[in-house]
């Protein structure tokens, strides 16, 4: 899976978004949270 990752600044959390499907995305306080978030959802 390729996904993207944005980092909210305000709330200092973030998040991935699947490549395909904008859709499919995950939030967490560290980049592999929201990976593992991510993974979680779509699976």
């Amino acid at each position: 899976m390729k996904y993207r990752i944005l980092l909210n600044t305000n709330d200092q959390l973030f998040t991935a978004i699947d490549v395909k499907n904008s859709n499919h995305f995950g939030n967490g306080t560290t980049i592999e949270k929201a990976i593992t978030d991510l993974k979680t959802k779509v699976a």
